[in-house]
């Protein structure tokens, strides 16, 4: 895209208050942001059907002097502006396909927004112990068997939080939406984590810099959650929230949604019970099923040697054990000890040792089996 379509483009989105819908309607009648910005107030007229009051803005240009220091400051920064109307840009194509989506955003950081497999994962601010818990372990365990995994959200504080930092544990790309302008992260606290967001994923938003963090702008920050993705995962939730107006735009735009199921008693688990009751999302159940749901398959495991391996004399136990574990698909301890030969005092060490090299897992009934 020219630099001077851009900086019109930047100028609009400022002068129609991030309304996408209407700039795109704007730049579709008149072919372009700049010729809109060098038409005379008859022609404008004649284009929108009505004398609307933004056409002021349009006509003194003031925005436009705005939008080339904004460009020049982005640039400066290592920020891009990506625009919808460049159909050969890295705008996402799936955000795109939303019929209010924001005709730029502002990114920074490497992760790419196109060809992802894409998961957004939104919950309260106030998250409990089992809301963090399942988060990491649903994250986790979708970047052990899913390739190109990126996780979305909006660096609030509880479950989004908890996703950014488990998906950077587990080396995987995370996408940061805020709610305000790149050059000030709200929350403040979560500063660090932006800036380690940048260097293995990237941070975008739709507002340009000095823009304050309203409640209108969670709001529209919410529909790039919701829209960037294949799917949305509500980890926990009270009935209302930012999280349930997310789940909302998710259904609108056709997305898949999900939602992790809690306990009737507990009012944070709330909101999800309530979309899985009435059918409006489904039961997360584990992340095999959750990967088959949005249509992305899981990697095909990695072929254990186990039998062949060459251990030190030392580990001599845990190959033992490993050639005993496959004879069936889950045994108990006693059963693993008659096989071996090895006390159940002395197995226990052995078994956690192979559980935390990813050889064994344990399983319900505390079975142990192959990997």
């Amino acid at each position: 895209m020219e630099e001077s379509e851009l900086i019109y483009m930047v100028a609009l989105n400022r002068i129609l208050r991030f309304n996408g819908k209407a700039a795109l309607k704007m730049i579709s009648l008149s072919g372009s942001a700049e010729r809109l910005f060098n038409m005379e107030r008859e022609e404008l007229i004649s284009l929108a059907g009505k004398d609307y009051g933004f056409f002021d803005l349009i006509i003194n240009q003031k925005e436009v002097e705005s939008a080339v220091k904004e460009v020049e400051w982005c640039r400066s920064q290592g920020i891009s502006i990506l625009c919808s109307t460049d159909v050969n840009g890295e705008y996402p194509e799936s955000l795109r396909e939303c019929l209010d989506h924001p005709i730029l955003i502002y990114k920074k950081g490497e992760a790419s927004l196109k060809n992802k497999k894409m998961l957004s994962v939104v919950g309260t601010r106030r998250a409990t112990d089992y809301g963090r818990s399942i988060c990491r372990k649903i994250i986790s365990d979708l970047s052990n068997i899913t390739d190109c995994l990126c996780i979305v959200s909006g660096l609030a504080f509880g479950i989004d939080a908890q996703a950014h930092r488990q998906a950077l544990e587990c080396g995987v790309d995370t996408i940061g939406v805020l709610a305000g302008g790149l050059d000030k992260v709200y929350p403040a606290s979560h500063a660090y984590m932006a800036k380690e967001i940048c260097s293995k994923g990237a941070l975008i938003s739709e507002f340009p810099r000095e823009s304050e963090c309203n409640k209108f702008n969670f709001i529209q920050r919410n529909r790039i959650i919701a829209g960037i993705s294949q799917g949305t995962l509500i980890v926990e939730s009270n009935l209302k929230g930012g999280s349930m107006i997310t789940a909302s735009l998710a259904s609108s735009y056709g997305r898949e949604l999900i939602a992790v199921p809690g306990r009737v008693s507990d009012k944070l688990s709330g909101g999800c019970n309530m979309l899985i009751s009435r059918n409006m999302a489904s039961i997360y159940t584990n992340s095999q099923d959750l990967a088959h749901l949005l249509g992305w398959g899981c990697k095909a495991p990695e072929k254990r040697h186990s039998v062949k391996s060459l251990f030190h004399p030392q580990d001599f136990a845990k190959e033992k054990i490993l050639v005993a574990l496959e004879s069936d698909s889950s045994l108990e301890i006693d059963r693993v000890a008659d096989l071996t030969g090895i006390s159940v005092k002395d197995l226990a060490p052995a078994l956690l040792e192979l559980e935390l090299e990813g050889r064994v897992a344990v399983v319900a009934g505390k079975r142990y089996m192959l990997l």
